[in-house]
């Protein structure tokens, strides 16, 4: 085949696509494209207030849906502009059928279940051990710096941590992302938690598969909320086990 061909070929099958994708997305903006599977491995997602959520239906949805991120039944499609930057986002059904939403199984406890003894250290080699810190509320936040829904929440919780500074309340943020990483990440994303880098053993050990992932742990040492993927008032749900916990 021709080279002028052969580029005229292509740039058919490209037009084609974008085509396909914006009659059965009509509403998506023109400018728009979709992101393959390849390019989601390379690109981190980062969900701001900006971005637009839709159903498949092209209903707008709010920023509270983004715990869908996390429900095995819908599948995020994303959307970035001539700049590569996330513009929209739409969950679909992964199957046609009825589907009904459960509670996610990791988000169950036994009331007065003892929370889990682990060892890990922070970013300047303090070493932490859940078990000495009884006496105080203990607040776990399960994240990774490419967690668009993690870095969402993050103003909340640097605000409810602000809040209860003078309190007995521990906040500790547990990421399976190595130390130099983390240092990177917060350049420009300040966390107000203490960080426990590199902890992958804690996050096996509480079978956290769910980001973000938080729980309140009381004096006792006893789990008393967890709270499973990003929710617009997380701060608030956070803050009223707290104080029943303090």
């Amino acid at each position: 085949m021709p080279k002028t061909l052969h580029i005229l070929f292509i740039l058919c099958i490209l037009q084609c696509s974008i085509s396909v994708a914006q009659n059965r997305y009509p509403f998506i903006a023109s400018n728009q494209t979709q992101l393959t599977e390849a390019q989601l491995k390379k690109t981190p997602i980062n969900i701001t207030p900006d971005i637009v959520l839709y159903n498949e239906q092209g209903n707008t949805l709010p920023m509270s849906s983004l715990s869908l991120m996390t429900n095995a039944a819908y599948k995020p499609l994303f959307f970035v502009d001539s700049t590569k930057q996330l513009k929209s986002v739409i969950f679909i059904k992964k199957s046609n059928a009825p589907v009904r939403i459960e509670t996610n199984a990791e988000a169950a406890f036994t009331p007065g279940e003892r929370a889990l003894d682990f060892i890990a250290k922070d970013l300047n080699g303090k070493t932490y051990k859940l078990s000495e810190l009884k006496g105080k509320v203990v607040v776990l936040n399960f994240w990774f710096t490419t967690c668009g829904p993690c870095i969402q929440e993050m103003p909340q919780l640097n605000e409810l941590a602000t809040n209860f500074k003078e309190k007995e309340v521990v906040f500790l943020a547990i990421t399976f992302n190595k130390k130099n990483i983390v240092h990177t990440f917060l350049d420009s994303n300040p966390f107000q938690y203490t960080i426990l880098a590199d902890a992958n053993h804690v996050i096996s050990m509480y079978g956290v598969n769910s980001f973000p992932t938080s729980i309140v742990i009381n004096k006792k040492g006893e789990i008393v909320l967890k709270e499973l993927g990003y929710r617009t008032n997380i701060k608030e749900v956070l803050a009223t086990s707290i104080n029943a916990s303090l």
